[in-house]
């Protein structure tokens, strides 16, 4: 019997690749999952488990309903302006950062960057992680808490390509301005008043930056994700 499972304890991860011309950024998983027919049940590990038997057709699910949401804060440290877009087909044009879902065994950087090429056509690095939503009981996640992980990233291209089917409106804006709007989510203008501070008085003050390690299992590496050390405390050892 296959089955497929989906932890939102940290990033949902699906089993196949959305292509860009199928993608569901506003849609539910949970509504996903009704509509193929299948039922969603908790397991003792604190998931959610499908039995995929029930599918009437192999290509009847969503492969999206497994995915996980990264956005981007692209910010110009040269000219202080942030990408932001409008989602198509919203009930409120609200100005947010671009984003969307991870695929398997990627990293949270990584995502990032190529979900807002994909959505601008804008190039960029990733430079720190900047602030994660924690939500308990998340409708659009079988009642699970998810999480909601957004980077800072430097851009290295500046000419917006937009992806029409997704997007209504995309621009370069200022970041002070993206702090005072009102025309805007919660979660972005927090971020976007986190990201003026360290625009103004340091990055150093608001990254969080990744550092790679080997694990304790032979050829595997982890990503630590962490405030930067000063140096005589990376070096120290001993007190």
């Amino acid at each position: 019997m296959r089955w497929a499972r989906a932890l939102h304890w940290g990033l949902q991860l699906l089993p196949a690749r959305t292509p860009l011309s199928g993608r569901r950024p506003a849609s539910s998983a949970a509504r996903s999952l009704e509509a193929a027919g299948l039922h969603a049940e908790r397991d003792k590990f604190g998931g959610v488990s499908v039995h995929l038997a029930q599918l009437p057709a192999a290509d009847s699910l969503d492969p999206g309903t497994f995915q996980s949401w990264l956005q981007g804060a692209v910010l110009d440290v040269d000219t202080a302006k942030v990408l932001v877009v409008q989602d198509k087909n919203k009930t409120t044009n609200a100005w947010k950062f671009p984003g969307g879902l991870s695929d398997p065994d990627e990293d949270i950087g990584d995502t990032a960057v190529r979900e807002v090429f994909e959505e601008t056509g804008i190039k960029s690095e990733f430079k720190s992680l900047l602030s994660i939503r924690q939500q308990h009981r998340h409708p659009g996640a079988f009642g699970m808490s998810d999480m909601y992980i957004i980077c800072r990233l430097q851009p290295s291209s500046f000419n917006i390509n937009f992806c029409q089917q997704e997007c209504l409106r995309c621009e370069w804006m200022d970041l002070e301005a993206l702090a005072m709007t009102k025309d805007t989510t919660p979660i972005t203008s927090r971020v976007a008043k986190l990201l003026l501070f360290g625009y103004r008085e340091g990055f150093d003050k608001i990254d969080i930056t990744m550092r790679e390690f080997p694990a304790v299992y032979t050829g595997l590496f982890y990503k630590l994700y962490h405030r930067e050390l000063p140096a005589t405390y990376k070096n120290m050892t001993k007190l």
